[in-house]
């Protein structure tokens, strides 16, 4: 099976070319042979922005106090991503990477120039602490819903990283990975890889339902991992061992499913990570091909990126996406140790 696909426009687009965001804007890479999409001579429409390993790449440098300390006790390693698994923005610079090789919520936050680590989980049982952080969401008051698969609950952290509650009873939850946030943030998607099924947890009742059961037909599923959601509230599941992206209503109705299995460019062999950018273009990655393909709403095939490797355009492995609003793609780069971030030029 070959694992290089080659980056292509499939399908006219009729985006406009724009370098104007509106929010917070990353720093562009200084390299005059930046790695961008589709390849020459079709127009620019997804670029490389930036690799995140480590503090020092988001500007933060140990303060002078820090440094005359290290004389005498010796050079502290610098916090360093492992295996990143989640990925997610707030769309003002600041990122968080869920690292189950760690087991910590990283948090690097480009415009305050800081760095801090999510992992206590005060007044807890034992072991008081993250096991194997998965899926990231993000509400407005920047709550942080995280995740834990093996600990099988979802945990609600503040701004600040301090536990506010957690969701799940004993054995409720299977083996729950992917999260995402409905448009009102009243709902959180919760996928239950283990169960087949996805939860529907109400925030403001503090109630539960599903939708789903194991299963190859419409409206069912085997082992879904990922999810976004798009600004009509429709909800984009990774259905991961039927090879396929399933979109539901709100309501969690069946819409319509997107891919097959199959070894070339258009199909899936391992799907992960989804998002969806502002035109409603749909973005999977395939974990086996170490690439994105993109897809309209339609589900036909636009352009893929990404290919194996560890340079700029490079990809192993990668895992969990996320596309903010300004259209930057950040995607957890799990055996490069690494999110890689990405922009679609609108």
């Amino acid at each position: 099976m070959n694992k290089r696909l080659i980056s292509s426009l499939l399908i006219p687009v009729t985006f406009l070319f724009s370098f104007t965001l509106s929010g917070f804007t990353f720093p562009e890479s200084s390299d005059k042979e930046r790695a961008a999409w589709p390849l020459p001579p079709e127009e620019t429409r997804i670029s490389y922005v930036m690799t995140i390993e480590k503090p020092k790449d988001i500007g933060i440098k140990k303060s002078f106090f820090k440094r005359v300390v290290e004389i005498f006790t010796g050079k502290e390693p610098e916090p360093k991503i492992h295996r990143p698994s989640g990925v997610i923005s707030d769309g003002n610079g600041k990122v968080y990477v869920s690292d189950t090789g760690l087991q910590v919520i990283h948090v690097f936050d480009y415009k305050n120039k800081l760095y801090k680590q999510i992992f206590k989980l005060q007044n807890e049982p034992p072991p008081g602490r993250l096991l194997s952080p998965i899926g990231l969401a993000l509400d407005k008051e920047e709550n942080l819903y995280v995740s834990d698969s093996i600990l099988k609950k979802v945990f609600v952290f503040d701004k600040t990283g301090k536990l506010l509650y957690s969701i799940g009873s004993k054995g409720e939850f299977g083996r729950p990975t992917g999260l995402a946030l409905e448009t009102s943030g009243k709902r959180l998607y919760i996928a239950d890889t283990g169960n087949h099924k996805i939860w529907v947890y109400n925030i403001i009742e503090k109630s539960i339902s599903s939708f789903g059961e194991r299963g190859g037909a419409h409206g069912k599923f085997n082992f879904p991992t990922h999810m976004a959601v798009d600004s009509k509230g429709d909800i984009y599941i990774t259905d991961a061992l039927n090879f396929r992206v399933q979109v539901f209503n709100p309501e969690g109705k069946f819409v319509e499913a997107i891919g097959k299995l199959g070894n070339t460019i258009g199909t899936f062999s391992k799907p992960k990570g989804v998002g969806i950018d502002s035109e409603g273009n749909i973005y999977v990655v395939d974990n086996l091909y170490d690439t994105v393909q993109v897809f309209n709403r339609k589900g036909e095939l636009l352009m893929n990126f990404g290919t194996h490797g560890g340079g700029k355009e490079g990809l192993w492995l990668p895992n969990g996406l996320y596309i903010d609003k300004d259209n930057y793609i950040f995607i957890a780069d799990t055996y490069n140790e690494r999110v890689q971030v990405f922009r679609y030029l609108r």
